[in-house]
């Protein structure tokens, strides 16, 4: 027969006691014949709301969630105090028997087919909740497990048709908190621990972290804690503070719903048992200690233990970041270290929880009350905290951004006819009649090329060294080039260089048919005169005589490091323009075998040897014949780079005063590398070895290698940050290609000494780059402003205490003293203050290496835990301030 409409029904829980007026306010909502339940709250005479650890009132949810799902047409049945009219109970086919949650699973149903309901938020009916830790576990793993079940079967609320997107991912949204609460919590609690007692960092703490912490903290305790009456907050806290006590417990239901599912097992409804039940057990047999009054029977369940467990761990982690914040409250670069202050913050606030529940398994009286006040005030002040130290905690810089501004030096550099477009709009032309007189008496153009410094001077020495690093740099790393959108960028830097050596090296001279000997001009501009115009070289027109050498005039050494450069760009552009490279290749032969022809070193001819001296060629001829080799597979060449390796380490090996000083007058390390790569001769790889561990390892004063206050490593004599950048580089590809293991242990004291360039040792040493940087460099172009603005005077341009006009990027000044003192002034004498195209050869490709490999704070921190530190402490080895460079070097 046909359920009339009219007829209604009541659910209560067996414990639960409707008020008098209960069924007179209920049925009034009923009274309309388009409502097919109503659902009241559930309230608890044993519950006290300012002490209700584990949310037994819910508060969030009866008093602020309910009201506003159920004015989206939410339908909720939550198994109790609600009044249900028959005939779609039976539409829906009775109360649901597939989850032992038949409340939230009817709700479901109910609203898959059309119908609607009604909340009342007047607590109509009193009940009891469950007092004992074990009941209450029981409880929500059972609430947990029906839910799941409803997840996994063929009613699951995703793919329920009859539902709104809306209302799917609302019923959907219930289920999904259990798996969401699972996994943060543990998280929460090992992710500290893991990272200062282990070493191991899963995050980065960067700025994105910062903003992400924030707007998370702060919007979820903006929804949380949300309330119309102030008494609620402390319950609305506790929503908080449950979602930390019950995680193991949800998780253990999700496994088990799983293992019924694959196992085709059923799951088990467990009832909640309240004060004063026996669940049938002999508590004789089940007790082998006396536990705290408020706890029960825990035997055969691990809930409780877990959390003791969370506790533990999270008090040992604070121990722990205070214990290293007291050994060394301070980096080497004098930052004090915010992160361990975020770690002890981190770990206080995930202590709060499980300390609650451990006072609550002995007392839940009034001092419970008052302690759960303390905690709450505490945890918003821990959490605060942590929060402001996540901006606290130095930003890693963004690398590949680093390497672009790196790269827009050599654009401020430039020489002849710029791009309209670039980066440095405010250059211009200049050196437009840069010529020379060829012995046919000919004007020969040698437009193009960078001026070597914040002068004018073009000298093919050094432009030849830095086209071999980028070019090298771009052939080892390429990938960290194409990561940060710099391929184009990286290419077309190393063909400006490399296309003014070609001009340079003039071999096609001829007279009258009959061909002359070829010159090669390795200076334009006058030194002299250089020094006294200060102007921009767009408004120079002092003369620019071009002074070259020849087989009258020979100089190996330049020659041949010109030739390495052309083979070397040959090598990394091949990809971009194989015809190009081709030409390059054909060039860098033929000045390979003048200059072994033309014996002489080019300082004795030429006036920028006086600044730039060089004292050996063979390595030059062995640096040009490996490239040459790399790009050709011609041993022929390989035999010449072994033969004249051989000689300068006989010959000229004395002449360096520092051996692991690789720049363009030393470029034995370099041979190393690249010899081992091609012959795989153990000799090579032990002194690539030396090399590295020498740089990374020596701590002395007196050594060849030395260490400021700051940690950043030193060549002696006169080393400056152009050394350490080019030990950087070299160190990333020895990494790459040569060290056995530990990769990250090189690659990070690269990113280190990079990283003081940068701005760690509080100031930056790049131009255009960091909060503090260099911004009165000697620098000609960047310090005159434009025309039409004012002259460009010594008096306006050169000595103003002001910065420079225009912003110059990407340029490594020479860096600070021995103590890591350094001063921002226009001194053109200065070599700490002046930006050279050596000085940003070796920054720029160890920037590439850095950004390929993706090596950044998070990673180099890894190892540098309480264990390792305890550890180097009994070895009694300093952890290098921080990165420990020294495990296994």
């Amino acid at each position: 027969p046909k359920i009339p409409t009219s007829e209604v029904m009541v659910v209560f829980d067996a414990d639960m006691v409707a008020k008098p007026n209960f069924f007179t306010k209920i049925l009034e909502v009923m009274l309309d014949d388009d409502c097919a339940l109503c659902l009241t709250p559930q309230g608890f005479n044993n519950v006290d709301a300012q002490s209700d650890i584990f949310n037994n009132l819910n508060l969030s949810f009866w008093e602020y969630m309910l009201p506003g799902t159920d004015a989206l047409g939410y339908i909720a049945c939550t198994g109790t105090n609600f009044c249900l009219r028959c005939y779609p109970l039976a539409d829906c086919g009775w109360f649901p028997s597939f989850t032992i949650t038949e409340d939230y699973a009817l709700g479901m149903l109910m609203k898959a087919k059309g119908y609607k309901a009604g909340y009342l938020n007047e607590y109509l009916a009193i009940g009891e909740a469950p007092e004992e830790i074990r009941n209450i576990f029981r409880q929500r793993s059972r609430w947990c497990k029906g839910q799941m079940q409803v997840l996994f079967s063929r009613y699951c609320p995703l793919l329920d048709t009859g539902l709104t997107l809306g209302m799917r991912l609302l019923y959907t949204s219930v289920t999904w908190c259990y798996v969401t609460n699972t996994l943060a919590v543990p998280c929460s609690v090992l992710v500290p621990f893991i990272a200062l007692v282990f070493g191991v960092y899963p995050l980065v703490l960067n700025r994105d972290f910062a903003l992400a912490a924030t707007l998370f903290y702060t919007s979820s305790t903006l929804v949380t804690m949300y309330c119309t009456n102030r008494k609620h907050m402390k319950p609305l806290w506790f929503c908080i503070v449950s979602c930390h006590l019950l995680w193991f417990t949800y998780a253990k239901a999700q496994l088990n719903v799983l293992w019924k599912k694959v196992t085709k097992k059923t799951v088990v409804f467990k009832s909640t048992k309240k004060k004063g039940e026996e669940d049938g057990r002999d508590a004789k047999k089940r007790r082998f200690c006396a536990l705290p009054q408020n706890v029960g029977d825990m035997e055969g369940t691990l809930d409780a233990w877990v959390l003791v467990a969370s506790f533990s761990i999270s008090m040992i982690t604070a121990i722990v970041g205070a214990f290293q914040m007291i050994d060394r409250p301070y980096t080497a670069q004098g930052d004090f270290r915010w992160f361990l202050a975020l770690s002890i913050f981190w770990s206080v606030y995930n202590m709060i929880p499980p300390a609650l529940f451990i006072f609550y398994c002995y007392n839940k009286g009034q001092l419970f009350e008052d302690f759960c006040s303390f905690c709450m005030t505490l945890s918003f002040m821990v959490g605060i905290g942590g929060i402001v130290c996540t901006w606290l905690v130095p930003d890693d810089y963004n690398l590949g951004q680093v390497l672009n501004v790196s790269l827009q030096f050599f654009e401020a550099q430039r020489s002849g006819k710029v791009p309209r477009i670039s980066n440095t709009p405010w250059r211009g032309n200049s050196g437009l009649w840069d010529s020379v007189l060829l012995p046919n008496g000919k004007n020969y153009s040698l437009l193009g090329g960078w001026y070597d410094d914040g002068g004018m001077l073009k000298l093919s020495y050094t432009t030849a060294f830095t086209v071999s690093m980028l070019s090298w740099a771009y052939h080892e790393f390429k990938g960290g080039y194409r990561s940060s959108g710099n391929v184009d960028f990286g290419a077309n830097t190393i063909r400006w260089g490399a296309d003014y050596l070609m001009k340079v090296s003039v071999t096609n001279i001829t007279s009258a048919g009959a061909s002359m000997q070829p010159i090669f001009v390795a200076q334009v501009g006058d030194m002299a005169r250089d020094k006294l115009y200060w102007g921009s070289p767009e408004r120079s027109s002092i003369p620019r005589p071009a002074t070259y050498l020849s087989a009258a005039r020979p100089g190996t050494d330049a020659m041949a490091m010109t030739s390495a450069a052309l083979a070397s760009a040959a090598v990394a552009i091949q990809e971009e323009s194989l015809q190009v490279a081709d030409v390059y290749l054909q060039k860098a032969i033929v000045l390979y075998q003048l200059a072994q022809r033309w014996r002489g070193y080019y300082a004795k001819y030429v006036e920028s040897g006086k600044v730039y001296p060089s004292v050996s060629m063979y390595d030059d001829l062995s640096y040009a014949a490996i490239w040459i080799y790399i790009a050709t597979g011609d041993e022929n060449y390989l035999n010449d780079a072994i033969v004249f390796y051989d000689q300068t380490v006989s010959a000229e090996g004395h002449v360096n005063p520092n051996p692991y000083m690789f720049n363009y007058e030393n470029v034995v390390p370099a041979l190393d590398l690249l010899l081992y790569k091609a012959t795989k001769d153990q000799f090579y790889k032990k002194n690539v070895q030396d090399f590295v561990r020498t740089w990374m390892n020596t701590k002395s004063r007196t050594g060849d290698i030395f260490y400021t206050p700051k940690n950043l490593a030193k060549a002696y004599p006169y080393g400056t940050l152009q050394h350490t950048a080019n030990a950087a580089f070299y160190t990333m590809v020895a990494a790459k290609n040569v060290m056995d293991s530990k990769f990250m242990l090189y690659a990070c004291w690269a990113r280190n000494q990079i990283g003081y360039m940068l701005g760690d040792a509080g100031r930056s040493y790049v131009t255009g780059y960091g909060a503090v940087q260099p911004m009165k460099t000697p620098h000609k172009a960047a310090s005159c402003p434009p025309v039409d603005v004012t002259d460009c005077t010594w008096e306006s341009a050169y000595y103003t205490t002001d910065p420079n006009y225009n912003p110059l990027r990407g340029g490594l000044v020479g860096g600070p003293d021995d103590d890591d003192a350094w001063s921002d002034d226009r001194d053109m004498n200065n070599p700490a203050n002046t930006v050279t195209l050596l000085n940003s050869a070796g920054f720029s490709a160890a920037m590439a290496g850095l950004v390929d490999r993706d090596i950044n704070m998070a990673k180099c921190q890894q190892g540098n835990g309480f264990i390792q530190t305890i550890m180097l402490k009994a070895k009694g080895q300093p952890d290098a301030a921080g990165q420990r460079w020294w495990e296994g070097v």
